[in-house]
C-alpha cells in the first residue's frame, strides 16, 4: 500500500483529479474526458461557494462531494445517463477511499483480535474523527455484530440541496457496503435518509461463527477470533 495514497484523501483536489481522470479515461474518447473534466472544474468552483462550514473532517466528506456533484451534472449534460453516471463516481471515491479503508482495518488489529470488537472500534473512531457533527447517530445493542441508525447525515442534505439526491446513494451510501466487505463483515441496511426515510439503518454482521482447525496442531479456532489480516 503506497502512502501517498493514504495522504491524498486529505487533498480532494488532487485526489479527485487523479481518479477521475482515471476512470473518465478508461470510459470516454480521450478529447471528450478532456472536454468532461473542463467542465467539471468550471462547476466545482462554482460549487465552492455552496459549502456550509462544519467540523473539518465534515468539510473534508463535503469537498469530495462538491466533486461528484460537479462531475454527475456535466456526464450528464453528455447524454450519459444517472445510473451509470453514479457507478463511475462509485468508482473514482471508492479508489481514493479504500487505502484508508484498508489501512484503518489493519490497525485495528492492534485493538483486539475479535472481529466483532475490531469493527466497533472502527465505526466509533470514524464517528468521533470523521463522521462528527452535525451527523447524528444512536447506537443500538447487536450480539453478533454492530448496530446503529443515523438520523442526521450532512452529506444527504448536500446533495438534496443542490437538487440530486439520487447521487448520494452512489457517492456515499454505496461506499459502506464496499468498506464492510473489506472488513470482512456484512452490512445489512433497509433505509437511508438520502431514500427518503427518517433515518438510515446500519446493522454490520460478524460471519457466523464457524470451527477450524488449526493445520497441524488439532487445535480448533473460531473464525470470529482469527486475525483477518
Amino acid at each position: 500500500m503506497k502512502p501517498l495514497a493514504l495522504l491524498l484523501v486529505y487533498l480532494p483536489r488532487i485526489a479527485f483529479r487523479r481518479a477521475a481522470q482515471a476512470q473518465l479515461g478508461a470510459c470516454l474518447p480521450a478529447a471528450t474526458a478532456a472536454a468532461v473534466w473542463a467542465r467539471t472544474l468550471e462547476i466545482q468552483r462554482e460549487l465552492q461557494y455552496t459549502q456550509v462550514s462544519h467540523s473539518p473532517g465534515v468539510n473534508l466528506l463535503l469537498r469530495y462531494m462538491q466533486w461528484d456533484c460537479a462531475l454527475y451534472r456535466v456526464l450528464q449534460e453528455q447524454g450519459i445517463g444517472q445510473q451509470q453516471a453514479g457507478e463511475w463516481i462509485e468508482q473514482i471515491n471508492w479508489q481514493i477511499f479504500a487505502p484508508a479503508s484498508a489501512m484503518a482495518f489493519k490497525v485495528s488489529r492492534l485493538r483486539s483480535g475479535r472481529l466483532q470488537t475490531r469493527i466497533k472500534w472502527l465505526l466509533d473512531a470514524l464517528f468521533s474523527l470523521v463522521f462528527t457533527r452535525p451527523f447524528r447517530r444512536s447506537n443500538l445493542p447487536a450480539a453478533d455484530g454492530v448496530a446503529f441508525d443515523v438520523q442526521v447525515c450532512p452529506l444527504a442534505s448536500y446533495l438534496r440541496d443542490q437538487g440530486v439526491p439520487e447521487l448520494t446513494h452512489f457517492a456515499a451510501c454505496s461506499l459502506d457496503y464496499r468498506m464492510a466487505s473489506d472488513w470482512r463483515v456484512t452490512l445489512q441496511r433497509t433505509q437511508t435518509l438520502a431514500g427518503g426515510a427518517a433515518y438510515c439503518d446500519f446493522r454490520f454482521s460478524v460471519p457466523p461463527v464457524q470451527l477450524i482447525a488449526r493445520e497441524g496442531t488439532g487445535v480448533d479456532k473460531t473464525a470470529a477470533d482469527q486475525p483477518g489480516i
